[in-house]
């Protein structure tokens, strides 16, 4: 087994040290039997028993499945209850497709950084999440952040990009509720800037989902802005307390994250349990 060099171990001991002073340094804790203030757990699904006795219902129906996808969707982990899945969570967030990602990251990282492509323009609020920033660097687009929720801003970096780059299309990324803060994006101010300039708005539900919209489909669908809104991702890790993500939009895009997504494209699929987790949700 390789050993770390004398100076990468410095090096390391060194940067860890820095961190520490800052009072950044981040350690795993065990939270068993503590009172929990900052899960994202926020309807308490991930410790309802109703919900895991759904999951081990659809577990012990499924005796033909397997435990593991083997693949990537594209090669072997392909499988019908996941069409059936995807078919049901377009339906159930008012829009024509959905494609599930492993996490809300996988999901974030593959649409940034696959949609805006050079010659186009990213807008990014600068409190959107990690996951949104690592995609919005992994794309060869031009990339303006804008102010937190500044509408002025926003129109002012929406006139530079359309003068700049007068032949490329335009992007603006948001999250709805931002959950540090515990704000929301003004979406409807947004969504009038984006048909102004001929730009397309890209939500991350991450943290309204569950919380927002008649049946909790979201701060989009709850103020009726579905059809105005290119992508977005809805995360099932928070609220709905189970695990994966998924892309919802419109047909065409579906289609083009299973071809451009490298997230999607190049990792093992969900095992099919996490598809009966979705699937549970829907009768709980």
């Amino acid at each position: 087994m390789a050993l770390l060099t004398h100076s990468v171990a410095h090096l390391l001991s060194e940067r860890l040290a820095a961190y520490q002073q800052s009072g950044l340094l981040r350690q795993l804790r065990n939270a068993d039997g503590l009172v929990d203030f900052c899960s994202n757990d926020y309807l308490g699904f991930a410790r309802s028993p109703e919900l895991k006795a759904a999951i081990q219902q659809a577990d012990v129906a499924q005796t033909r499945a397997r435990t593991g996808a083997t693949g990537s969707r594209l090669l072997a982990g392909q499988t019908t209850l996941a069409n059936v899945v995807e078919e049901e969570l377009a339906r159930f967030y008012g829009t024509e497709s959905a494609l599930i990602f492993n996490s809300g990251y996988d999901a974030n990282l593959g649409l940034l950084a696959c949609l805006p492509k050079a010659g186009d323009t990213l807008l990014t609020d600068e409190l959107i999440h990690a996951s949104m920033i690592d995609g919005a660097r992994l794309s060869y687009a031009t990339r303006y952040r804008f102010r937190h929720n500044d509408l002025t801003d926003v129109e002012n970096k929406l006139k530079q990009a359309r003068e700049s780059q007068k032949n490329g299309q335009v992007f603006v990324a948001v999250e709805s509720l931002y959950s540090m803060d515990g704000d929301v994006a003004p979406l409807r101010d947004l969504a009038d800037l984006c048909d102004r300039y001929d730009a397309a708005l890209l939500v991350d539900e991450a943290h309204a989902t569950g919380l927002y919209g008649p049946n909790g489909e979201g701060l989009v669908v709850a103020m009726g802005l579905q059809d105005r809104v290119l992508a977005r991702v809805h995360t099932f890790g928070k609220a709905l307390g189970v695990h994966g993500a998924a892309v919802v939009g419109p047909g065409i895009l579906r289609d083009y994250l299973i071809n451009f997504a490298r997230p999607f494209i190049y990792t093992t699929a969900l095992p099919p349990t996490a598809c009966w987790q979705f699937a549970a949700l829907t009768c709980t």
